[in-house]
């Protein structure tokens, strides 16, 4: 089988590698004077598809011509996702726990409230007063889990297809 114990350990240092530029590419961000939460933070993804790919790749490399069901891959790939998921859930719930974090996540808020405010004759004339009192309720409730929880979600979900491509492309059956 592709996934064996013997590449967990890999799979950690991969995902452990991939926080690392995750929070570095979020530092940036955060450098340049935007803040990494949301949309902000999605090309992230480009660093963890890079990171299935290359593991699949270099573990069929390894593999010769032996044939690899996809299932296999597909599966191989999936626990790297998780357990990069889980590591930067983690890391992000306990960042806007901190003090520093709830000042970077208190701005943030006040920011999108402002922004919210600008055009709120658009959405209330679109969309109605009752949708607009909710949006401003649901921006002001974003909190660190709120965070982390959207980051390990989307991170799962937007893995699939990538995930699914990659084991098809590689698979020998």
């Amino acid at each position: 089988m592709f996934l064996n114990l013997k590449r967990i350990p890999e799979l950690v240092i991969a995902a452990l590698l991939v926080l690392g530029l995750i929070l570095v590419y979020c530092y940036v961000l955060y450098q340049n004077g935007t803040i990494p939460i949301g949309g902000k933070k999605a090309p992230s993804y480009v660093i963890v598809l890079f990171f299935q790919w290359f593991l699949v790749q270099r573990g069929m490399k390894r593999r010769g011509t032996q044939s690899v069901h996809f299932l296999h891959l597909f599966v191989y790939q999936y626990v790297f996702v998780i357990l990069v998921s889980i590591l930067t859930y983690s890391f992000f719930y306990w960042f806007y726990q901190s003090s520093e974090g709830l000042n970077i996540l208190n701005e943030y808020i006040r920011l999108s409230l402002s922004e919210l405010a600008q055009y709120q004759k658009v959405i209330v004339q679109q969309e109605g007063q009752s949708y607009f009192l909710e949006l401003k309720n649901n921006i002001s409730q974003i909190n660190a889990f709120s965070i982390a929880k959207d980051d390990f979600f989307q991170k799962l979900a937007l893995s699939f297809l990538p995930n699914l491509l990659i084991s098809l492309y590689y698979k020998r059956s």
